[in-house]
């Protein structure tokens, strides 16, 4: 988060106040590190993180609608890792001889669900679409709805015959049947789902998870997670979808503009959703 941050959501000058020394690579070491602890215990690290995040800007603003209103003021940091950094093969920040050494496993959901929902929690944090935040905005929505950055992973991960190989999650059958999805996942990395998954849990305490982020921020986009106990299991979600309809009930909640914006941007990412689907487990 410090002063190299990519993101559109906060000026350079906030993210100085707040994380003043924070730079990638101090970030990238403190990941490192933790990684290594949990190997030495014989454990399988887990890292979860949306690939716009590890992304720079040029790979962002590229073939976009709503570029960035601040892609051109922002460098490109360098991360460095035993001597490498990230190769042109590579669209993340993160260096080659780190980024390959994981299996990544790529979770996808129809663009028409992903995006009302990204919505509304923007809305709900306070961070709608108004005045002169609006193009910042819209970049964010874009950025939401593609599933570009997730193929540019997939693919990168694809070339030369590289392994490990990606491996692709469908998130409406992982909501419908959360069972039969680990358990296929887990085969496919070597674990064993009936020893190691747990589908039921405590509710987290809200104010206790993320402590960077502010109440409202939390309420709206972690919400729903800290709150449950358990997989929220959707058995509707294998019912067509049609786009007309939905934005319909998105231009009675948020107005025909935005409406059509988002109509718009869901259908530019059915490509690259349904280029990942045919790959999915």
């Amino acid at each position: 988060m410090g002063p190299e941050y990519q993101s559109s959501e906060r000026s350079k000058q906030q993210d100085s106040d707040r994380f003043p020394d924070m730079t990638y690579q101090d970030m990238f070491d403190l990941v490192r590190s933790g990684i290594e602890d949990i190997e030495a215990t014989g454990s399988i690290p887990l890292a979860m993180e949306h690939p716009h995040h590890i992304m720079p800007y040029t790979t962002l603003n590229q073939n976009t609608k709503f570029p960035s209103p601040r892609g051109d003021q922002v460098e490109r940091p360098t991360i460095l890792f035993e001597g490498t950094s990230s190769s042109e093969t590579n669209p993340t920040l993160l260096p080659d001889t780190f980024l390959f050494s994981f299996t990544p496993v790529v979770t996808i959901r129809h663009p028409a669900r992903v995006l009302p929902s990204f919505v509304r929690a923007k809305y709900h944090a306070g961070s709608g679409s108004s005045g002169a935040e609006q193009g910042t905005f819209l970049f964010e929505l874009e950025k939401a709805a593609r599933f570009r950055w997730e193929r540019l992973v997939f693919e990168s991960f694809n070339q030369d015959d590289r392994n490990p190989r990606p491996i692709v999650i469908d998130g409406d059958k992982l909501a419908q049947d959360p069972q039969s999805q680990m358990r296929m996942l887990c085969e496919r990395l070597g674990i064993d789902a009936n020893a190691k998954i747990e589908y039921t849990w405590d509710p987290a305490q809200i104010q206790e998870t993320f402590s960077h982020c502010s109440k409202e921020l939390k309420e709206a986009f972690f919400g729903t997670l800290n709150k449950s106990s358990g997989v929220i299991v959707d058995k509707n979600l294998d019912k067509p979808i049609l786009v007309a309809d939905e934005r319909r009930r998105w231009a009675e909640e948020w107005g025909e503009e935005l409406a059509s914006q988002m109509e718009h941007l869901v259908c530019e990412a059915m490509e690259d959703y349904l280029y990942l689907r045919q790959f999915a487990v």
